[in-house]
């Protein structure tokens, strides 16, 4: 149960909503004027340095772990370096009222706001990357066909190298850096190019320690003031934390908690960056626990209040997004994933007492961020697995499930040592990479939207939607033999897309090299110090670029809905399909029922949709999983659409699988909302069944349960019973919503009666009432597994 201090805190944040402030984009346009002309490494690490002296020191109230990247609480930055100013200032006055992630915007900050980008016209890398994009990869970003990554932010989604931050501290790193450049030679362009890097590494290093002095300073200033007692001592504490860390290593448990938490508001200060996760925190903060509980420093119940206020900061980072990408990424996510669990290097059990107190502050706080990952091997404690799937009995939606069977193939698939993949940690959002924050997965390459794949195929490579020849001419449909005949077109259509989106990324990795190399982020990512190349260059150990899939469970099941009442049974011919599709059904109801109810559905255990499932996914990767990325990485797939689900499924029309027209796809990885029909069983059976071990980059499988058909210990035993049926049969991934529709429908209309509902919406959490309808009805719509047991 949560103390008093605990209470206020999380109300103050249920109570509130994030807002947009003017401070950075204000001390950014200042120190942008004042060094430009520097080397770009240079000049971008003075620019942070520039905002860490400047920026507003905020110490809130009962706060014991302190630091926040904005000067507001729930605060977030603008970063017009990379989102245009266009849209900031035409949305200015739509953030607080939007259905979609809003944000207020005081009438200080707006006007600050305003005079501002008046600086900024036309010089984001938004801007540009629409006038070096092909002119047909525009477009069909445009036309929602596909996605490219990089056009509006940050190359890197860091899981960085926590444990030797917390060794050496930033003096650490200084040190390391002068080194190196006083062991170069400097006599040729690489030479100089990395002595630059290095530079700019110990500006952004001093600029978070002044940071941090500064708050030691404005702690000292309070304490001074303060008439409590107690909190007085507690500002003085947090005064001595500050002038330790994060210049120097940790010397308690606090230290190490502050060091971590000022690490990642460096992350959010530099760059408009997501994904910035936790890692094996039970691991290398493991040491600094055992070391204050044995040594009588603190009791655990002092711990878990300093872990939890530790999680709370965690809720005050945010990205501000645009209208497509709030759609698309719904519920302010931030994939702040923190990872307990698993095995060591050598092979043993990891779990350790930190795993549950880890669990336990996410339980007592039911927060969406952290977010908690639960890694699951043969030797994983029975009682770490029960704790997790408690939490889920209890509609937490937290935490989500990890197999290390699956996860350590993809990761091994990455080229890594078995040392590694058993220390493999999330990179992005459910993306296993191998550990010790050696690798930049710089996750979000790009979509490609598999309903326009198949309207593309129907139509000979036209859009229906938009009437422009956008795709391949693979020929008339109504001409295709059998099914091969179709699925061939279709792989065509498919591949040829997915090239655009690596040709697109290739080109705005290699802007992002020149004009927006990542300093901090990449000095704590290993390799890049040691190669003096950021993450951007390739300078991380392992490098990756994820592809992604929006309707793949729509695609399988419109083949096998085509194979079976169109070239089987002879139900209906090709060109009356067309025909129908084109007028969504309209008048042709008994066709539609005729594809939804009489062909196969994935999610139901049923071989043959399964396997075209799985076919279909594989000829992805087997291809996408060759190609190189501009810095020398690799391409990895990946079977999960966020709520790219929602944005793609507006644009397309009616399909063979039955869906209407501007329906959401399916949900990521799963099957199709309301299809998987056979019970739970049947569909991890199904999903697993992709044979998700060849994809590097893993898949995201959403379920929900009636929370009355898992009551009790028969229901704890049930829902753990389908997430190792689902890991024995090869899934990487499971999160479960326990849920009744009726709860959800009432949230929908009684917001304020439901403020701490969490749901899982992909690989994060968002409180249900943040997110606007079309995101909630996607979840209502998700089958409700055991709802027969009421």
């Amino acid at each position: 149960m949560l103390n008093e201090r605990l209470q206020r805190m999380r109300n103050k944040l249920w109570d509130s909503r994030p807002c947009i402030t003017a401070e950075r984009v204000v001390l950014a346009t200042e120190a942008y004027k004042k060094f430009a002309g520097d080397a770009i490494p240079v000049f971008r690490a003075e620019v942070v340095n520039y905002i860490m002296e400047h920026m507003t020191t905020l110490i809130m109230e009962d706060e014991l772990i302190v630091g926040t990247p904005t000067n507001k609480y729930r605060g977030a930055n603008l970063h017009p370096e990379f989102q245009s100013s266009s849209w900031y200032i035409s949305d200015i006055d739509d953030f607080p009222v939007r259905t979609k992630d809003p944000y207020d915007v005081s009438p200080e900050d707006r006007e600050q706001i305003l005079e501002t980008l008046k600086y900024w016209e036309g010089k984001s890398m938004e801007d540009y990357s629409k006038t070096i994009l092909p002119p047909h990869i525009e477009e069909c970003i445009q036309d929602d066909i596909i996605t490219v990554g990089l056009r509006n932010g940050v190359s890197g989604e860091t899981t960085c190298d926590h444990e030797k931050v917390l060794t050496v501290g930033l003096a650490g790193y200084m040190k390391e850096c002068r080194e190196n450049i006083a062991n170069t030679a400097g006599d040729c362009h690489e030479d100089q190019e990395k002595i630059n890097y290095w530079r700019a590494c110990i500006i952004q290093c001093q600029g978070l320690i002044t940071y941090a002095q500064r708050m030691a300073e404005e702690a000292e200033k309070q304490a001074a003031e303060c008439k409590d007692e107690k909190r007085k001592k507690e500002l003085i504490t947090i005064a001595e934390n500050c002038r330790v860390v994060p210049e120097n290593p940790p010397q308690t448990f606090q230290q190490a908690l502050q060091l971590v938490w000022f690490v990642h508001v460096a992350f959010h200060i530099e760059v408009c960056t997501t994904a910035c996760g936790f890692g094996r925190f039970d691991q290398y903060m493991w040491p600094y626990y055992e070391k204050d509980i044995k040594g009588g420093r603190i009791t655990e119940e002092e711990a878990l209040e300093m872990l939890e206020c530790f999680y709370l900061k965690a809720c005050e980072v945010y990205e501000v997004r645009d209208k497509w990408y709030a759609t698309s990424f719904a519920g302010y996510p931030m994939w702040e994933i923190l990872v307990v669990g698993g095995q060591t290097p050598d092979g043993k059990d990891a779990t350790n007492d930190l795993s549950y107190l880890c669990l336990e502050a996410a339980n007592q706080l039911k927060t969406t961020q952290p977010v908690m990952a639960v890694r699951i091997w043969d030797g994983s404690p029975e009682e770490l697995i029960r704790k997790g799937c408690k939490m889920i009995q209890e509609g937490q939606a937290n935490p989500g499930f990890f197999s290390d069977k699956a996860a350590m193939k993809m990761t091994l698939g990455k080229g890594c040592t078995i040392e590694e993949a058993r220390d493999w940690t999330i990179v992005g959002c459910i993306q296993p990479g191998p550990g010790g924050g050696t690798t930049d997965g710089s996750p979000d390459a790009g979509y490609v939207n598999m309903g326009k794949m198949l309207e593309f195929v129907l139509h000979n490579g036209v859009d229906p939607e938009t009437g422009k020849l956008m795709g391949l001419q693979t020929g008339d449909p109504r001409d295709f033999k059998d099914i091969e005949e179709f699925k061939e077109a279709l792989k065509k259509q498919i591949l040829h897309h997915y090239e655009l989106v690596a040709k697109g990324y290739r080109i705005m990795q290699s802007v992002h090299m020149t004009k927006y190399p990542v300093i901090f982020a990449s000095m704590v990512t290993k390799g890049c110090v040691e190669s003096g190349k950021s993450v951007q260059h390739g300078g991380a150990k392992y490098s990756t670029a994820g592809l992604f899939v929006t309707g793949a469970a729509n695609m399988a099941d419109s083949i096998v809905a085509i194979e079976k009442c169109v070239y089987e049974e002879k139900d209906i011919t090709m060109d009356q399909l067309i025909k129908a599709l084109d007028h969504n059904f309209e008048g042709e109801e008994r066709m539609r029922q005729l594809l939804l109810n009489k062909p196969e559905k994935f999610g139901n255990d049923h071989a043959h949709v399964d396997s075209v499932y799985r076919e279909m996914m594989h000829f992805i990767a087997d291809h996408v999983q060759t190609w190189p990325d501009a810095r020398g990485g690799v391409f990895s797939f990946n079977v999960h659409s966020q709520t790219v689900n929602v944005s793609h499924g507006a644009v397309c029309g009616a399909l063979p699988d039955g869906r209407l027209a501007g329906e959401p796809f399916c949900d990521n990885a799963s099957p199709m909302m309301g299809r998987d029909i056979s019970g739970p069983t049947a569909t991890v059976k199904s999903v697993a069944s992709m044979g998700q071990g060849d994809f590097h980059d893993g898949a995201l499988f959403n379920l929900r349960f009636d929370p009355k058909g898992v009551e009790g210990e028969k229901g704890l035993a049930s829902i753990e019973g389908v997430i190792k049926t689902y890991f024995d049969h090869g899934g990487e991934h499971i999160q479960i919503n326990v849920v009744d529709t009726e709860t959800l429908k009432d949230a929908q209309v009684h917001p304020e009666k439901h403020k701490g509902l969490m749901v899982r919406v992909a690989g994060y959490m968002a409180y249900f009432t943040e997110l606007d309808k079309s995101a909630q009805d996607t979840i209502i719509w998700r089958t409700a597994h055991f709802e027969n047991a009421r």
